[in-house]
């Protein structure tokens, strides 16, 4: 019996330590943004760049066969059989876009997603070379207007484009989103 009673109040301290433990703050994915572009860049790979001109952030789509582990395509690149399609974007009304990693410090280059990623699978590389990049800028200051959620976790996500562009017709983003450009 005395075990019993024992292992109950084993069981019992454990309870009260698991539940009464602070847990760490679950990461939170980055706000999305709903910008315009001086061109339709729907389909080029954007970068980041410092104030000095320099590229200083550029995505891995592929990621090549090692040891440990097979090949494989970034989970945010949809290859069908006419196109490879990023798919952390997506088009609203009056032009705007909708999507991910996308920042006030964001270019894009004169790659599509799908010779990008075609680029890396050749070169069997997840990186592509700086000056390669660099060569290959469209645009560095491309936004005409662009509004990011700064909240932690963010509001929206990519199906909430119904209430976006809601908000856009409403003339509301500045409302929802704050204004960078």
């Amino acid at each position: 019996m005395e075990s019993i009673v024992r292992i109950i109040l084993l069981c019992i301290i454990m309870m009260f330590t698991a539940f009464s433990c602070e847990k760490e703050p679950q990461a939170t994915a980055p706000g999305l943004a709903v910008y315009k572009t001086k061109g339709d860049y729907f389909y080029n790979v954007s970068v980041g760049m410092n104030e000095k001109g320099e590229i200083y952030m550029s995505p891995a789509y592929y990621f090549p066969k090692t040891e440990s582990k097979d090949e494989s395509i970034d989970i945010r690149i949809k290859i069908t059989e006419d196109d490879t399609v990023y798919t952390l974007r997506t088009r609203l009304i009056d032009g705007y876009i909708f999507g991910g990693e996308i920042g006030e410090n964001s270019i894009f280059l004169d790659f599509t997603y799908k010779e990008y990623l075609r680029y890396q699978i050749e070169h069997n590389s997840s990186e592509i070379p700086k000056n390669m990049l660099n060569e290959n800028i469209l645009d560095d200051d491309p936004f005409l207007e662009l509004y990011i959620d700064q909240n932690r976790p963010r509001k929206y996500e990519l199906s909430d484009t119904a209430l976006i562009n809601q908000m856009i017709r409403n003339d509301e983003l500045e409302k929802y989103f704050e204004k960078i450009k």
